[in-house]
């Protein structure tokens, strides 16, 4: 069973205040190396939202993999962020804290459901800069052409194979085919195509999947740059799952691409 993860909302407590408050309840937990906010706790749980500190908006839940994206945005206090398939929520709230809640992220979804509850966890953790959006993002540039060229971060954590998550889905290995492959890596292209021109000059984009799949990951990402040169690789990983006792402890399967958008910041 892999462990639950939380991340800490570091606009209402530290990680440190956090593990304190659940220690004092009883409930064993540990601080995740390479993710600030992160913690994992050591024992199996009930529902997690009887937990201290969940109705007052100190964490949710979030992989400790899932917590290493958002960061990469490098996203500033004041700017305008669109998280382009951003259900159930988790990247969109972790933006809006890493930004102090200053600024502007919307959370784009084609699913008016699982965006209520981005907005229920965005209450819940005292977020307020978040717009939610039901919106195919394939369909943005019809819908919004004025978003043309108006976001200076964009997060696109693709819809993909999930093959980075068989610890948590293991259902997932006899549903994903070559063929269910090549459709994604279609979809994929397509999104890809519709963030470009969303972003101001010098503005950043990062794609992410929780896959190990490489046409879905670094091969997509090569044929992207080949027909926008003009564009620039800042950085491109590769997480693998871990097993518990590894030094991540755990932890899915995820890629990301941190680009850069042509000409010079405003």
């Amino acid at each position: 069973m892999p462990a639950l993860d939380l991340r800490a909302n570091p606009l209402r407590t530290s990680r440190d205040e956090l593990l304190a408050r659940l220690a004092a309840a009883g409930v064993a937990a540990r601080a995740l190396p390479g993710v600030p906010h992160g913690l994992t706790l050591l024992e199996r749980v009930g529902d997690p939202r009887d937990l201290p500190g969940y109705a007052d908006g100190l964490w949710c839940v979030q992989d400790r993999s899932a917590q290493a994206i958002a960061p990469l945005l490098e996203a500033q206090p004041g700017q305008r962020i669109l998280d382009a398939c951003a259900a159930p929520g988790g990247k969109s709230t972790h933006l809006a804290e890493l930004i102090a809640d200053q600024g502007e992220v919307w959370a784009l979804d084609r699913s008016e459901a699982r965006l209520r509850r981005l907005d229920r966890n965005a209450e819940r953790l005292g977020l307020t800069c978040i717009r939610s959006l039901a919106l195919d993002a394939t369909a943005l540039a019809e819908a919004k052409p004025h978003w043309q060229g108006s976001f200076d971060r964009v997060l696109l954590d693709a819809p993909c194979s999930g093959l980075g998550t068989l610890a948590r889905h293991p259902d997932a290995r006899w549903r994903i085919t070559p063929d269910a492959i090549d459709g994604l890596v279609g979809l994929q292209r397509q999104l890809l195509g519709a963030m470009l021109p969303l972003l101001a000059p010098a503005g950043r984009l990062v794609y992410a999947t929780c896959t190990v799949e490489p046409r879905e990951n670094g091969a997509l990402i090569a044929a992207l740059l080949q027909s926008h040169p003009e564009w620039s690789l800042l950085q491109e990983r590769q997480w693998w799952p871990e097993p518990p006792e590894a030094e991540r402890g755990g932890g899915d399967g995820f890629y990301a691409a941190v680009l850069q958008a042509p000409g010079a910041p405003a």
